[in-house]
């Protein structure tokens, strides 16, 4: 950039060095090794309060009062399927369920790591705590109040984060475009961000990604959005995220992209997949609804408090970015208006209906009944209960592609040989000896299968 004689002449007298940067500069660059600090660690991190059922891929921890399961649904809620020893070695104390305040748990099952909760509540009768790891009462190891104390000033100073990609609509689509191979950072309106019934991303891969989502609320139910795609590598139309999305490259842009809401109170998910990390730290977060249906993350969530719906699933796929570490509150750039593109929105699966809900009979396994053939999915093949079935192959995946198996914090992405939700019926028969205890109570196994 060049200066003018005058400034010249200053600079040359005061023998000042100033480092003279674009007006309009890019993305800062510097990346912090670990920018969400011990929220990182987890799938699941709520300051306050959680309700929860179904699944966890990873560690969940909870600062206030959690409850786990419903026997009047009835539905449990498993944690951990996926850690490996790595991820338990990093958590703190080695848990990978933390409460501080009460748990009230129905068929509560660990299936990696051990528990802690400041009180523990059984909600339905008998012992039904722990299958492979037990959860014991005692003092959270995990400091809440610091960690989201820290958590909201990142989140505010990421907001003011200058974007330099760009963000365009067409019809009911919106396309979030970057091109830096470091980090990509964008700026969108809550309400520009739900109208969108279809979202895209295209970014370089091995690139992160910083979405900054601005408004009070987002409800993805508001113009049912059907999915979030990513750009085709190969050529065609894009293609749509899920747990097994087809390519190993698109799993690396969802474990850099990191979705955050500094000033929402609430959010809320549908049914389709959402990939990525959710940041919300001042939100309670909804993960599906009535007449909504179960909406997965493949990715972790962070918020104020968490609430979701029988099926619904956060995933082992925490986030691996790079943003920078040192944030200054400041103030947060104000979204443009999308742009107006002539980019072929991705077409609609045959059905947006959201899948059926669950049913079960007291002490049964889950079921779900059938979705209508095209329904959105996030589940691999022989997906147990709570999670949609019917799925279809969205408009513009590859032809004759293998669905590869999901990312681990432990292991290279694709490596990973199981998948899927804790809570399923492979097991139930096996498992009702060995987890028959006082009361007659039974707790169900981890469904363990290959990707």
């Amino acid at each position: 950039m060049r200066t003018s004689a005058a400034v010249a002449t200053v600079l040359t007298v005061t023998g000042a060095a100033l480092a003279w940067a674009p007006a309009a500069s890019a993305a800062s660059t510097e990346c912090a090794p670990n920018p969400l600090g011990t929220a990182g660690l987890y799938a699941e991190f709520v300051e306050r309060d959680s309700v929860r059922h179904s699944d966890s891929e990873g560690a969940v921890a909870v600062g206030g009062d959690a409850k786990f399961g419903d026997p009047k649904q009835p539905s449990g809620f498993s944690v951990g399927h996926q850690l490996g020893s790595a991820d338990l070695d990093r958590l703190p104390g080695g848990h990978s369920l933390v409460v501080g305040g009460t748990l009230s748990a129905n068929q509560v099952v660990i299936t990696k790591g051990t528990g802690i909760a400041g009180k523990v509540v059984n909600a339905s009768g008998g012992k039904n705590f722990g299958v492979d790891g037990t959860i014991t009462e005692g003092a959270s190891p995990v400091d809440f109040g610091k960690e989201f104390a820290e958590l909201r000033t990142r989140s505010t100073g990421w907001a003011g984060e200058k974007p330099n990609g760009t963000v365009s609509a067409a019809g009911d689509g919106l396309f979030l475009t970057g091109t830096d191979g470091t980090l990509n950072v964008f700026a969108v309106d809550a309400a520009d961000l739900q109208k969108a019934r279809a979202i895209t991303l295209d970014v370089p891969v091995g690139a992160s990604t910083l979405v900054n989502v601005l408004g009070a609320t987002y409800d993805m139910s508001a113009n049912a959005t059907y999915g979030v795609y990513y750009k085709n590598l190969a050529g065609g139309a894009p293609v749509v995220d899920d747990y097994n999305v087809p390519d190993p490259a698109y799993r690396t842009i969802r474990s850099r992209l990191l979705w955050n809401f500094p000033q929402a109170t609430t959010v809320k998910k549908n049914y389709t997949s959402w990939p990525g990390t959710i940041l919300a730290p001042l939100a309670t977060v909804h993960m599906g609804g009535p007449g909504v249906g179960p909406g997965h993350v493949n990715g972790a969530v962070i918020a104020k408090n968490l609430v979701t719906v029988p099926g619904a699933e956060t995933h082992q796929m925490t986030f691996a970015g790079c943003l920078p570490g040192e944030t200054t509150p400041g103030p947060v750039v104000t979204p443009e208006t999308p742009e107006p593109t002539d980019t072929p929105v991705p077409t609609p699966p045959a059905t947006t209906e959201p899948p059926a809900p669950t049913t079960s009979a007291p002490g049964a396994p889950e079921t779900t009944a059938p979705a209508p053939s095209g329904t959105p999915s996030d589940a691999p093949s022989g997906t147990p209960s709570g999670t949609p079935a019917g799925t279809t192959a969205p408009a513009g995946s590859p032809e004759g592609t293998t669905a590869a198996p999901a990312p681990s914090a432990t292991t290279p992405e694709g490596d990973l040989a199981t998948t899927g939700s804790a809570i399923g019926p492979g097991v139930i028969g096996a498992a009702v000896g060995a987890l028959l205890l006082g009361g007659g109570f039974l707790a169900f196994a981890k469904r363990r299968r290959r990707a």
